[in-house]
């Protein structure tokens, strides 16, 4: 139990540690919350079964978009 705890507050840290980090980061770069909620834009992609879907269809439900670059 005790080993567990150590392992939590460990990962506790780091994540906090990080989050400054990225935080200061985003602030150098000039990128700042949105101050007013944004929708995002419409897109239709192709499913592999061949139909379309949109984002449009997909509201109220959560959406993972992963993009990909082969680099």
């Amino acid at each position: 139990m005790r080993r567990l705890s150590m392992v939590i507050i460990s990962a506790i840290c780091l994540l906090f540690e990080n989050s400054t980090l990225i935080y200061a980061q985003f602030s150098e770069a000039g990128v700042d919350k949105f101050r007013v909620a944004v929708e995002a834009p419409d897109f239709t992609l192709k499913e592999l079964g061949g139909g379309k879907v949109s984002l449009k269809e997909l509201k109220g439900k959560v959406v993972l978009l992963n993009f990909f670059a082969p680099y």
